[in-house]
């Protein structure tokens, strides 16, 4: 079966690399974020010239810090008002509209990207700052945009050639096969007992978690849960009731035994305090389908 079929039919742009509807997203994202940018710099500079104006219109400058400031500029309506206040929520905003861009496509093309790398390489450095409101070099500060091409060119050059919609379907199944190989010594960590895959450890946990005595299922293996909710439905982040249930964060696991109500291929899953689990499926076909398809072989 291929994976990447069902995205064929997906619009994408001349140049390959986003669709129609990404590119809209990114570009009203560029315009908020840009205009906001170039506005708080704006501010800045504004807000420096008021200062530096009122000081040297006052016979005794140094009591300007102390007295006028608080006299005139600094108001009960919004917290002091600084430089370097504003100069950082610019930076902070750099850092807001990566995070706007990541998650979008994480939810988009259900990923798992991080910020990091991508701030690590495009975030401008931090200025130094100074101690008066009138002395700031802004020549050695120029307003720094961030462009939404840029991310997209760095965050695909990650993908090995892979597109979007493609590295979704790729991610998922390196995350099963991840939690069913040793990659250490390419020994299996499943068996396969006619209609019964079994992953003999690390799968899952009894104790306490979020205060209460209840059962925890590690992040390796919940990859594998969203894997066989792909295996049953056939799209990413569709889950069944009963697997939605087990990978969520939120939810209380009382029960070792996980009964599917409404599945074609999915029978059961059942946790055991070893860290073993065991997924039964509806027929030994369907078994040995998704071992084939979903945890392949070790590399």
């Amino acid at each position: 079966m291929d994976f990447l079929k069902k995205f064929d039919a997906v619009e994408i742009c001349a140049d390959d690399r986003i669709t129609e509807a990404d590119r809209k997203f990114c570009q009203e994202q560029q315009a908020i974020y840009q205009d906001a940018v170039e506005g708080f710099y704006q501010i800045a500079k504004l807000w420096m010239d008021m200062c530096s104006r009122q000081k040297n219109a006052l016979s005794d400058p140094q009591s300007y810090d102390r007295t006028w400031k608080q006299k005139y500029l600094v108001s009960g309506w919004w917290p002091d008002m600084t430089v370097k206040n504003i100069i950082r929520h610019i930076l902070r905003l750099h850092s807001t509209f990566i995070d706007t861009i990541v998650s979008y496509l994480n939810t988009t093309y259900h990923l798992s990207l991080g910020n990091y790398e991508v701030e690590r390489e495009l975030l401008p450095e931090e200025p130094d700052f100074v101690k008066t409101e009138d002395a700031v070099d802004w020549s050695a500060f120029p307003p720094a945009v961030l462009r939404y091409e840029d991310m997209i060119d760095l965050i695909l050059a990650g993908f090995n050639g892979r597109t979007f919609a493609e590295q979704g379907p790729y991610e998922m199944l390196e995350g099963c096969r991840h939690m069913a190989w040793d990659e250490s010594t390419h020994t299996a960590n499943y068996e396969l007992k006619k209609s019964t895959v079994k992953f003999v450890r690390g799968a899952c946990d009894y104790g306490y978690y979020h205060r209460h005595e209840q059962w925890h299922i590690e992040d390796r293996m919940k990859n594998v849960l969203k894997g066989l909710a792909h295996f049953e439905t056939g799209e990413l982040g569709k889950y069944p009731a009963e697997i939605e249930e087990l990978i969520s964060d939120r939810s209380y696991l009382w029960y070792d035994l996980y009964e599917f109500s409404d599945s074609k291929k999915l029978e059961r899953v059942k946790m055991f305090k070893n860290g073993r689990m065991d997924i039964r499926f509806t027929s030994e076909s369907y078994a040995r389908q998704f071992v084939s398809e979903y945890l392949g072989a070790s590399k």
